[in-house]
């Protein structure tokens, strides 16, 4: 179904003040030129010296074929991009990478990107939008669940193979799939979230304990270590550790009934079975 199109403007009305609050502007690449200062830009994010991120020559034939291929500019200079595309009719808008560099960060320069991609996709008729994440990235997973009201759907194990870039070399590349229904409005930002639960995983001073599947009515918390990126470079079996443990967890709970339902301050995903009740769920 068609949003309807006061949906649609009021969502370009929210990201145009997001952008403008984030001092960002966005511009589609429509060239050679802009795709390559795209591919270059998220290389430089994901530390890609000398190598590509995304193929420049791609990016021309999605951005020709209708796909939003987005360079984001801050006092004129590339400090970001995203590009997503679309699927067979009814299906959600693919945003398949956003990123901006670490000087661009803050002032809500990611959630006014998303916004804007929300924006387009209700323009044209698309009421949900797919991504995916490593779910080890606390900072990332509350972003998504939180701050954009994202909910994540399916748990992807070693999605991309081995991945080289300076973030994710030498882990297995396990991602999250989340939706986000855009017809609805992004969450106000609130106050601290805490729930009460059992723990199918616990931070043991940024060492996972081993995953136990909860056997009481309420919800199921899964921790995640504070900085996994820093903890990648500092102690890489610990951080194989989280990986093997969170994908055990998730892959169990999702495929029994178990569902993402929200995450808290302390790192925690929260987790509910079909029938629980999720009066205060953040």
């Amino acid at each position: 179904m068609h949003p309807p199109a006061d949906v649609a403007a009021a969502a370009r009305a929210l990201a145009d003040e997001a952008l403008a609050r984030a001092g960002i502007l966005l511009e589609e690449a429509h060239d050679a030129a802009a795709c390559r200062s795209v591919s270059e830009v998220l290389g430089r994010v994901w530390g890609r010296t000398g190598a590509e991120m995304l193929d420049p020559a791609l990016l021309v034939a999605l951005t020709h074929a209708g796909n939003p291929v987005t360079l984001a500019l801050r006092e004129d200079e590339p400090v970001g991009a995203a590009m997503g595309f679309c699927g067979p009719p009814g299906t959600p808008f693919h945003s398949h990478i956003v990123g901006l560099l670490p000087e661009a960060a803050g002032r809500g320069a990611g959630r006014a990107i998303k916004l804007a991609q929300r924006a387009w996709c209700l323009e044209c008729g698309i009421d949900a939008m797919t991504w995916t994440f490593d779910p080890l990235v606390r900072r990332n997973a509350h972003f998504n669940i939180r701050t954009l009201g994202a909910r994540p759907a399916e748990y992807l194990p070693s999605l991309y193979g081995e991945m080289r870039d300076a973030i994710n070399a030498g882990q297995d590349s396990d991602r999250m799939l989340v939706r986000w229904d855009l017809t609805r409005t992004p969450p106000e930002r609130g106050g601290a979230v805490e729930v009460d639960g059992a723990h199918a995983i616990a931070d043991e001073g940024d060492v996972p304990s081993a995953y136990a599947r909860p056997s009481g009515d309420g919800p199921a918390l899964l921790a995640t270590p504070t900085d996994i990126e820093a903890l990648r470079r500092t102690d890489p079996e610990a951080a194989r550790r989280w990986r093997s443990e969170t994908r055990a967890a998730f892959t169990d709970l999702l495929a029994t009934g178990w569902g993402v339902d929200g995450f808290t301050d302390a790192g925690q995903y929260v987790l509910r079975r079909a029938d629980q009740p999720t009066e205060g769920t953040p």
